[in-house]
């Protein structure tokens, strides 16, 4: 039988009291500092809570909470910290920048804009700030607007390849096929971000044509980052225009495993699928459709906006069944009917579901 401890040995099971903090603001900074250099970002939090509330006024307090909570992920928080020294006598253009980037990051572009515009204010050659705005602008199309920003970082600093490389895409953008291609080859020649050149080449190749030269340049990206997601979307999808399906289907389920969230993967791998279940109006193989419709579902459980993957399933599903196709085109139209980009594939969604009803 096990003895029982005593009392003055028994085990404390309870938590270790946290340790006390100075009350000295330098001190205080000096501690926080080192918890961020150590990557305790917890214990960071907890020492500029202290010197914030010590020293309100204090913007590296601030900022430096700021970018302990961003670095545990507590978003909201961080964009509060980074926005208290924006409103200070004393803004930091780092703090402007840095929610420039969460505001972006969460899709509020226009907030994100003027946080980058502030950064230039008090940092006027920050190269990043210039392809952060520039790509804000890129997203409205606000193209020459854009290449103004991305001009402007290169003005600040000769070196930054992130400029350079926006700027052959916006060539690329325009169809400016050769002079994007000589943009890209110019970067790869100089070792800048040479996964997402490469990926960038195979599609100006794609659109040229030159289809085994774009597999060769995928390849060759996924070579330098195998977790490219986009290049192994695009090397699929160039297997695919090539007939060589089993390389495609082992492309997408390497980028789904990569990428598991993505629902553009899994919609392109409920076309490939498509493609080889059907071939003109007919279905030949009921095991790639059942593949296609699980891959477009997953696609829609991700992405519930994903017009495409409705559309496609409800096209595979009419050849299982009329009443999976009745369904599927009703599912379709009751999530797209009112979106103006979809009104083409709305109006042939209508009339492939009378003909299925016999209307």
């Amino acid at each position: 039988m096990h003895e029982p401890i005593p009392d003055d040995q028994a085990t404390d099971t309870s938590e270790a009291p946290l340790p006390e903090l100075p009350d000295s603001i330098d001190d205080l900074l000096a501690l926080g500092q080192r918890c961020l250099d150590e990557g305790n970002f917890a214990e960071a939090q907890r020492v500029f809570e202290r010197a914030c509330s010590l020293e309100p006024d204090n913007t590296s307090a601030h900022h430096n909470l700021g970018y302990a909570l961003e670095c545990q992920g507590a978003i909201d928080g961080a964009i509060a910290a980074y926005e208290t020294v924006g409103q200070s006598p004393t803004p930091l253009a780092q703090s402007a920048f840095n929610l420039g980037v969460l505001l972006a990051q969460s899709g509020r572009n226009d907030e994100a804009r003027q946080a980058f515009e502030q950064t230039l204010e008090r940092a006027p050659t920050c190269a990043r700030a210039w392809v952060n705005l520039g790509v804000l602008h890129v997203r409205v199309e606000q193209l020459e607007e854009a290449r103004r920003c991305y001009e402007q970082a290169l003005e600040a600093d000769p070196t930054c390849l992130s400029a350079r490389l926006k700027l052959a895409n916006l060539l690329a953008r325009e169809n400016r096929w050769e002079e994007a291609s000589a943009a890209y080859a110019d970067l790869l020649e100089e070792g800048g971000n040479l996964a997402e050149v490469q990926y960038r080449q195979a599609l100006v190749l794609a659109a040229q044509g030159h289809e085994e030269e774009a597999i060769q340049a995928c390849e060759h990206a996924l070579e330098v980052d195998s977790d490219h997601v986009l290049a192994r979307v695009q090397l699929a999808l160039l297997y695919t225009q090539r007939e060589r399906y089993e390389q495609a289907t082992e492309t997408l389920q390497r980028a789904a495993e990569v990428s598991p969230e993505d629902a553009r993967v899994q919609y392109n791998l409920g076309n490939m699928h498509g493609r080889q279940a059907v071939e003109g109006s007919t279905l030949v193989n009921y095991g790639y459709a059942d593949a296609a419709m699980r891959a477009y579902r997953r696609a829609i459980e991700i992405d519930p906006q994903c017009f495409k993957a409705y559309y496609n399933l409800a096209c595979v599903a009419e050849k299982i069944s009329v009443q999976e196709g009745i369904s599927a085109w009703e599912q379709y139209l009751n999530v797209a009917r009112n979106n103006p980009t979809e009104q083409e594939w709305v109006v042939k969604a209508r009339r492939y579901l009378r003909a299925l009803k016999g209307d």
